[in-house]
């Protein structure tokens, strides 16, 4: 039995011209790059435009509404933070805060965790703590010829 090839061509041809175009991408409006932008506004206009906003801009969220102003940060001691973390752990607000719920203080076990940390935070547990965080990291960068502070 001899086949004919006429109608698989025909087929073929038929889903060539009609899927040809899907596959061509849009080349119906030209050159598929795109064009590069032109300005219309000089570089000397866009920065006078800029000044001009920077001196009439809002000044929110800086201090006192002056957007110049040095923002101050306190600085603590390594000790002061590794005992801040220690007390944040042991009342039990770190727990309350990575759980499902996150740090919602409107839960009664959130609300007596901040308040177990704030009162830990006011003792002399937490002096006690941070002084001996404070030896202990300069007895072991001794031992290992570090700096306590620089940890060099």
């Amino acid at each position: 039995m001899k086949r004919s090839l006429k109608t698989p061509l025909a087929m073929a041809i038929f889903l060539t011209a009609i899927a040809g175009p899907a596959f061509a991408g849009n080349y119906a409006e030209g050159d598929p790059r795109p064009a590069p932008l032109t300005a219309s506004t000089s570089r000397a206009a866009v920065v006078a435009d800029t000044q001009r906003w920077l001196q009439s801009a809002p000044d929110q969220g800086y201090p006192q509404g002056n957007p110049r102003a040095v923002i101050s940060v306190s600085s603590n001691s390594r000790a002061a933070v590794q005992a801040d973390t220690t007390i944040w752990m042991r009342s039990g607000l770190a727990a309350a805060q990575l759980g499902e719920a996150g740090a919602d203080l409107s839960r009664p076990v959130s609300q007596r965790a901040a308040a177990e940390s704030a009162r830990r935070r006011t003792s002399p547990e937490f002096a006690g703590l941070m002084e001996d965080i404070a030896r202990k990291g300069v007895t072991a960068a001794a031992g290992t010829g570090r700096n306590a502070t620089t940890g060099r």
